[in-house]
């Protein structure tokens, strides 16, 4: 009975860490279609987070079973309960990557996304969304502190893209200001991303009783 405990239980890391994986992709394609504003790109973002949608139901489901067929003891039960959590915070990342996606078209011809560290802001949400479920699967207390750290860099990556539209909106003030608000809105996003993977830190640490 334990040994097919064991088994379910070292698939719902290997659960997790794939929706960690889908999670990444969608951050990452969110940066190809910044880049190339292919409709093809944004397209592809929603199957992604859809798919994530998908993940989260799977594990969902696993979790169930787990708890009810097989009926685990306190430690393994905190486990479970702490991959539920996790998993919504995964599928929150999953539409934030799909709400960045929606509004790219809108910016395609702003100079500013490429004048503004939005790049950044992707790249260290894609490194917290992959560390923080890396740090659950290895129960690395110190990994999940590291990553409560860093939310700090990407809030600072918000600011700085917050003050450079607001500079560029009062420099020329004949421009349209609506592509200014759209980036801030696309950095809000990944700075969300940045706050979902900081909670799956959070719960990591509460695992650990840290």
């Amino acid at each position: 009975m334990r040994d097919n405990f064991n088994a379910e239980l070292k698939e719902l890391n290997s659960e997790l860490v794939e929706m960690g994986k889908m999670c990444v992709d969608a951050i990452h394609r969110d940066v190809d279609a910044l880049a190339d504003e292919k409709q093809g790109d944004i397209e592809e973002i929603k199957k992604v987070s859809e798919n994530i949608a998908k993940k989260q139901q799977e594990i969902e489901d696993l979790c169930y079973s787990l708890i009810i067929k097989e009926q685990p003891v306190a430690g393994d039960l905190r486990m479970i309960h702490t991959a539920s959590n996790v998993i919504i915070d995964m599928q929150r990342i999953g539409v934030n990557a799909y709400d960045v996606a929606e509004i790219i078209p809108y910016v395609a011809d702003s100079q500013l996304k490429t004048q503004v560290p939005i790049l950044m802001m992707a790249d260290a949400a894609s490194y917290m969304v992959s560390k923080s479920v890396e740090s659950l699967v290895n129960r690395d207390s110190d990994q999940a502190r590291k990553i409560i750290a860093y939310d700090d860099e990407v809030d600072d990556l918000f600011d700085e893209v917050k003050a450079s539209v607001i500079e560029a909106i009062r420099g020329d003030k004949k421009k349209d200001a609506s592509p200014g608000i759209d980036i801030m809105m696309i950095a809000k996003y990944f700075e969300r991303m940045g706050d979902h993977s900081e909670s799956i830190a959070r719960h990591v640490l509460h695992l650990l009783n840290q």
